[in-house]
C-alpha cells in the first residue's frame, strides 16, 4: 500500500525537478538558446522516469499475485 503513496509522491517530484534543472541551468548560462529546450526536455525525462518507477511496481505487485496463486 505505502508504494502507491511513494507513486504519489515520485510524479509530481520527478517533473518539478526535471523543470528546475533546466530552469537553473537556463539562468546558470543566459543567451544560450538550446537552453530553452532544456526546460521541457528535462520535465519529459522526469515524466519518463516516472513511468519507468510505474511500471517496475507493476511488475513487483504482478509476480507477488503470481506467487500468491502458486501457493
Amino acid at each position: 500500500m505505502w508504494q502507491l503513496f511513494d507513486i504519489a509522491y515520485v510524479i509530481p517530484a520527478s517533473v518539478f525537478l526535471g523543470y528546475w534543472l533546466g530552469k537553473f541551468l537556463e539562468s546558470k548560462y543566459p543567451g544560450a538558446d538550446w537552453l530553452s529546450y532544456s526546460i521541457i526536455g528535462f520535465a519529459v525525462i522526469g515524466f519518463v522516469l516516472t513511468f519507468v518507477k510505474i511500471k517496475r511496481f507493476v511488475d513487483r505487485a504482478n509476480s507477488k499475485t503470481n506467487q500468491n496463486k502458486d501457493q
